[in-house]
């Protein structure tokens, strides 16, 4: 499918075809602290690349080469920015400090960020819940999915306030599993998940038995609905891990073709593919329309899928081997139908499932009518 702008420097390439031969084992065995430490040598972890088109190829690729170690990398960036734009407030005194602490680490790659908040977009009752107490906040509750927790240095944590600040998002940084810090009291770490995808990615729950949070550790206290209509635009949109998927299977697909229509399929998966890349950065750059952003995201989610089970049907009975890239990119497709998900792409997806929609048509009329500005 090929790169949407300019291939990465050589040097990254060899670096993303190590992480590649390394995968399976990466996948059994769980990221190393090694292969982020040679990220950020190469240039690779911390600062974006410049221009933004080169991050998104770089995104692409570490999916295309290995999903748990691009899991890992990209929720870095997310803990990384956010540290960047905290502010001084009333209720996070020092969020200066927490900058001066950990975030030169972070932009050269030093430290590993990871990002814990994923439980903030479910329904039903907040969980965990932050009670506001003199100098801080007292929490309770559980967090299902801490990622990278035993190779991060550092880890962004987003709680829902309660009482008078149940409107209100509390956001907090502590030390992670590979600082020389230990949990604070009443933090209880748990096993790492056995996940069906992703399971490399040291991802683990943790539980908080009356914690209390320092304001020198917060960063932030914001409005629940203005995080909501931030997050519900950014969440619209296709990511460029998708399309690395797209591209991992479509090389695997010509490697392992035994038919013309083999042959053909990998052809189409990749026009395809390339316009729903296109359509889906263009919206994004742009700021367009939420729905139809959402349309696109799911008409490329279910190209993922069908792309990877198009490499297990041509890879026959060898596909059923535990560990073969063809096994480990059907996970990784099927994970991405759920990463970032809200109520809306959900909804997105099930309506483009449920249509029964084939690759001739994967790309809605959408793409090729509603993005005017490409």
């Amino acid at each position: 499918m090929g790169p949407a702008v300019a291939p990465l420097p050589p040097d990254a390439s060899a670096l993303l075809d190590h992480i590649d031969d390394d995968a399976a084992r990466t996948d059994a065995e769980g990221v190393q602290r090694s292969t982020i430490d040679a990220l950020a040598r190469a240039g690779l972890l911390g600062a974006p690349l410049e221009p933004p088109s080169q991050q998104r190829e770089l995104a692409e690729r570490l999916a295309m080469a290995d999903g748990s170690v691009w899991f890992s990398w990209t929720q870095h960036f997310g803990c990384m920015r956010t540290l960047a734009s905290a502010q001084v407030s009333e209720l996070s005194p020092n969020a200066r400090g927490m900058q001066d602490r950990w975030l030169a680490g972070l932009s050269t790659g030093a430290y590993l960020g990871a990002l814990a908040f994923a439980h903030v977009r479910r329904p039903g009752p907040p969980n965990p819940l932050a009670t506001r107490t003199e100098g801080g906040w007292v929490v309770n509750g559980r967090l299902d999915w801490v990622t990278s927790w035993d190779i991060a240095d550092v880890v962004m944590i987003m709680v829902r306030g309660s009482g008078e600040w149940a409107d209100h998002f509390i956001t907090f940084y502590l030390p992670a599993g590979h600082s020389d810090s230990s949990p604070l009291a009443g933090m209880e770490v748990g096993e790492p998940l056995r996940l069906l995808a992703m399971g490399g990615t040291h991802t683990r729950p943790i539980t908080f038995t009356d914690v209390v949070i320092p304001d020198a550790c917060v960063t932030s206290v914001q409005s629940v609905d203005a995080w909501r209509e931030r997050d519900d635009r950014t969440t619209s949109d296709a990511g460029p891990a998708i399309f690395g998927v797209v591209r991992g299977a479509v090389a695997e697909l010509v490697g392992a073709s035994r038919s013309n229509e083999a042959t053909e399929l990998a052809e189409e998966i990749t026009s395809v593919g390339r316009s729903l890349r296109a359509s889906a950065y263009a919206l994004a750059d742009a700021d367009g329309d939420p729905e139809v952003r959402r349309e696109v995201r799911a008409a490329s989610l279910d190209l993922a899928a069908r792309a990877a089970q198009a490499v297990v049907v041509a890879r026959s009975g060898g596909a059923m081997v535990t560990g073969t890239s063809a096994e480990r990119r059907v996970r990784e497709a099927m994970f991405l139908q759920v990463q970032a998900q809200t109520a809306d792409v959900r909804a997105a997806q099930l309506r483009l499932i449920r249509t029964g929609v084939g690759l001739d048509s994967a790309a809605p009329a959408a793409v090729s009518m509603r993005t005017t500005h490409e």
